[in-house]
């Protein structure tokens, strides 16, 4: 099988030896179509990664099983004699299936500390039908263990699609990627390998059937086993089908008819065969019978017997067989393996995919299983949950008894799946349908926090109110229609309205003693605090959802700490939910990650923002949840503005300008809206900045966001009124400052805040003075280089010299120290014009993009503790970040270095203390 494969080995091994040399890791794609020989390929490379003293684990996805999440990442990590992951750690990371990003950090830990001990290899066959989580590990670990010596092979079939598309390129994450595509062997290689298994140069009519395979080798070798059975029994060679598929065909026809049928059993069954399944599946067979049923399928060569599983000999007859059933018999035969594994007790998680497959059925045994297993994987597959669950609400229809119930059933699924969009799109499939009352309001329901997420909230609260005028239901799910109606317009109505309506419902909903109605208005009403800015009763609602609802609304509290000042508070509360493997965070991730976001914006940590905000928007998009979405795409463009690049910056926000996916209410007073008013500001069209702004400004007090009550843009305003000469624009930011301090009594944000806006509307320094001294208690560097920056500017047109420059020095540091480029260049203008130079500025202000003078503050403390050979995560815990944020720094600091191992890097950082030191270099060890 590997003749003619002599090119794609070499590369392949080339990467297992370069690993091994230099430490560098890399990533080996072999693709090819069905049947080619890639698994032999695969297999051979393995076979000399642990010769080369490699760890190596190796596994094969499986079309027909994406129930099992991850089952193809996790048994790669626990093959063999020398697995990669302990017992025990198999069965931590087995628990997180649940949880996919901390599934993956916890791999990424455990897959440095074998790498630090010795090189590894993991191979992984047939990637084209990997699940979802394993997809994800995929996507994450390469990137994250770049620098160590760890190998992915993998094979994938040509036009299947999935996720080797993504490992094309030379490069993947700062891996480096060799792809290798297997073509179809010349007749000359195809008669070599007859040679080896006939032992004797083929004849004619072998060589003839050899030309009919379109140079592929399985069934090349398929045809030749057969000619050596067939001369073995004294049959003529040329009786062998010269095409595989018509061979396997043939075989099958050939079979008693209750051979057959196993044949096509097992083929829909899609898995090795125990003799206990093939009994369970024919049960009318005794076993004696069902024994000589194997051992005859077995001789026809379409069985192979591997210990005790029964299984094709390859891939292809299986598929082969099962493409060869009518639709209607492998539909039949599909319920007919539901069946046998609901009974044989392997549980409605395996038999789901038959009951998909089998589609309709007059009983509904297919939709009851569909249900069944999704209410099994909604604790810890919630995602497998969701997929199972509209597979089941397919088979049927508003005509079949249980429809309504599990229409619903499918959108609260969804729905706590964070599968937003989808949640939303059945639910309005569903009440297009003309449901009864009480069904419509209980999709409305169901409804209500996917459509929260998506901002898609108008239409739902004119059909709420229609099914709440429309009759009678009980006290509990009017409470709950109340509820609902009261988020949903906690973004659309103003304050005062969403107060009234969040109060009642939180009334009913406590007098109809209903948990998932409290629920929801307690959300309603720390949302519109929230968005009214009177912080210190969200906080008090959030706290008491968290009470009765665990740490999925933990994401709030997080955000209304930030903004009452108390970031270590919520730094802690972040800490513990990373660390803590059962909070069950990961049901709502994007929320998690966008308070994660906006608490190292606060920090003025930006490396870190822009990780954050990166990753938030493709997982905020992928499920719908556009809120946090947009939030991320805003400071993304806000760090671009920070650099200078304005035209970037406007890149970025335009296509979310008109957004249709979400509500005009909802985008418009957002951040987006806001930062294109500071963009053109920006840009000198102040005149514009003004009429973007004003009307948000003027409607601030609707409270219908939170951004009004967010204290870094009152400044913003007041500048661009006062550049602008609109006295109206710069009293009333002045006005919102004062009230946001009102509305929080004691946080020295909105105190200095309020201060300086007011300071620099009147043009009073003394006010200035006053902010700058309340603002030392912010924990927010961003609200103390502002204040001390226009402070400072405000003493030298006073004449005060010294005064100024001292304040506007504080600033420049605190701007350097953020990495507020335009900032920072605004007061080094300012500072020349008092006189002031500094030669630090023009080394400071224009960073190189590669060498050692480009890495970033954090980029060197990561450096120093990756070169000292400390792992990812204990980088992370060191440095107080995430490792998902260590592997982006670590990234960054190959490309610039132009490095690409760890072993490299610490060669690298001992020759560069050297140099420091004026001490010669002496390698620690292994060469570059």
């Amino acid at each position: 099988m590997l003749r003619g494969r002599a090119e794609p080995m070499s590369s392949a091994l080339h990467v297992v030896h370069r690993a091994k040399r230099s430490g560098q890791g890399g990533i080996i794609l072999i693709t090819g179509e069905a049947g080619i020989g890639k698994t032999a390929v695969l297999d051979a490379v393995r076979a000399e990664a642990a010769t080369a003293g490699f760890m190596v684990g190796a596994s094969k996805a499986d079309e027909a099983d994406h129930v099992s999440q991850g089952a193809p990442v996790l048994l790669a990590l626990r093959c063999g004699r020398r697995p990669l992951l302990s017992s025990k750690a198999f069965e931590d990371v087995n628990t997180l299936v649940d949880q996919p990003l901390l599934l993956v950090d916890r791999l990424c830990a455990l897959l440095e500390e074998v790498a630090s001990r010795s090189p590894v290899f993991i191979a992984i066959d047939d990637i084209q039908w990997i699940d979802r989580l394993s997809r994800l590990a995929l996507r994450v670990l390469p990137g994250r263990l770049s620098g160590l010596p760890v190998v992915w092979a993998f094979t994938a079939r040509d036009g299947v699609g999935g996720p080797a598309e993504e490992f094309s390129g030379g490069l993947f994450d700062g891996v480096p990627v060799e792809k290798r595509v297997l073509s179809p062997l010349g007749l000359t290689a195809l008669l070599e390998i007859a040679e080896d298994l006939l032992g004797h140069v083929p004849a004619d009519g072998t060589r003839r059937m050899l030309e009919g395979v379109a140079g592929t080798p399985f069934p090349a070798v398929q045809i030749l086993e057969g000619i050596a059975r067939a001369r073995a029994r004294g049959e003529n060679e040329d009786q062998v089908p010269a095409e595989f598929v018509a061979g396997v065909r043939r075989r099958l026809a050939a079979l008693p008819s209750e051979a057959a049928e196993l044949v096509c059993l097992a083929a829909v069954l899609g898995r090795p065969l125990q003799f206990e399944d093939a009994l369970g599946l024919m049960p009318d067979r005794p076993p004696a019978t069902v024994s000589d049923l194997i051992d005859s399928v077995t001789s026809s060569g379409l069985f192979a017997l591997r210990g005790s599983l029964i299984t094709f000999r390859h891939d292809l007859v299986r598929e082969t067989v099962y493409a060869n059933l009518s639709d209607l018999k492998r539909r039949r035969t599909h319920h007919r393996c539901a069946r046998y594994l609901m009974n044989a007790g392997y549980g409605a998680l395996s038999a789901a995919p038959h009951a998909a497959a089998g589609g309709r059925s007059a009983d509904g045994t297919g939709v009851a299983i569909l249900r069944t297993a999704a209410d099994e994987a909604l604790a810890s597959m919630p995602d497998t949950a969701g997929d199972l669950i509209v597979s089941a609400l397919a088979l049927t229809g508003p005509d079949q008894p249980g429809y309504w119930d599990l229409g619903i059933r499918c959108v609260d699924i969804l729905s706590r799946a964070q599968r937003s969009t989808e949640a939303v799109n059945v639910a309005d499939s569903l009440l297009g349908k003309a449901p009864p009352t009480e069904e419509a309001a209980r999709i409305e329901v169901s409804a209500a926090r996917a459509r929260w997420l998506t901002g898609r909230l108008t239409e739902p609260v004119g059909r709420i109110d229609m099914v709440l005028s429309a009759g009678q239901m009980s006290a509990s799910l009017h409470a709950r229609l109340r509820a609902s109606r009261a988020l949903a317009i906690t973004r659309t109505e103003t304050a005062e309205s969403a107060r009234v309506e969040a109060e009642a419902a939180l009334a009913l909903a406590r007098e109809a003693d209903d948990r998932e109605a409290l629920e929801v208005s307690l959300l309603a009403l720390a949302e519109l605090t929230k968005n009214s800015g009177y912080h210190a009763q969200s906080l008090a609602h959030f706290r008491e959802l968290r009470a009765i609802a665990g740490a999925a609304y933990l994401p709030g509290e997080i955000l209304v700490l930030q903004l009452l000042d108390r970031c270590a508070e919520a730094q802690s509360l972040l800490d513990a939910a990373r660390q803590d493997s059962a909070s069950q965070v990961e049901a709502v991730l994007p929320s998690m990650m966008h308070a994660q976001m906006w608490q190292d914006f606060y920090g003025g940590r930006l490396e870190e923002v822009e990780a954050d905000a990166t990753a938030l928007v493709t997982v905020g998009a992928e499920p719908g949840n556009h809120v946090y979405e947009l939030d991320a795409v805003s400071l993304l463009s806000t760090l671009e503005l920070y650099r200078g690049n304005i035209a970037q910056a406007r890149v970025l926000l335009t296509p979310y300008l008109t957004y249709t996916d979400i509500d005009d209410d909802v985008r418009s007073p957002g951040l987006v809206v806001l930062m294109q008013g500071r963009l053109a500001a920006a840009d000198g069209d102040v005149a514009q900045a003004l009429a973007v702004l004003s009307p948000l400004l003027y409607a601030a007090r609707d409270g219908r966001t939170w951004w009004p009550w967010w204290p870094g843009w009152m400044p913003v305003f007041a500048h661009i009124a006062l550049v602008g000469g609109d006295t109206r624009f710069a009293e009333e930011a002045a006005a919102i400052a004062a009230e946001g301090a009102a509305r929080n009594p004691g946080v020295a944000t909105f105190e200095g805040v309020a201060l300086h806006v007011r300071g620099l509307v009147n043009g009073d320094r003394k006010l200035l003075q006053q902010a700058a001294q309340v603002l030392e208690a912010t924990p927010r560097p961003t609200v103390r280089a502002a204040v001390a920056n226009d402070l400072g500017r405000a003493l030298l047109a006073e004449g005060r010299r010294e005064e100024g420059i001292a304040h506007l020095e504080r600033a420049w540091q605190l701007y350097h120290g953020i990495g507020i480029r335009t900032s920072m260049l605004s007061v080094q203008e300012a500072l020349r014009g008092a006189g002031v130079r500094h030669v630090k500025w023009a080394s400071e202000t224009t960073r190189p993009a590669t060498g050692w003078e480009a890495l970033t503050r954090t980029e060197l403390a990561v450096t120093r503790l990756i070169g000292s050979g400390v792992t990812n995560r204990a980088v992370a815990d060191n440095l107080g970040l995430s490792p998902n944020t260590i592997g982006t720094h670590v990234r960054s600091v190959f490309a610039k270095l132009g490095i690409h191992s760890r072993v490299q890097l610490a060669n690298a950082l001992h020759r560069r203390e050297a140099e420091l030191s004026g001490r010669s270099p002496t390698p620690p060890g292994t060469p570059d």
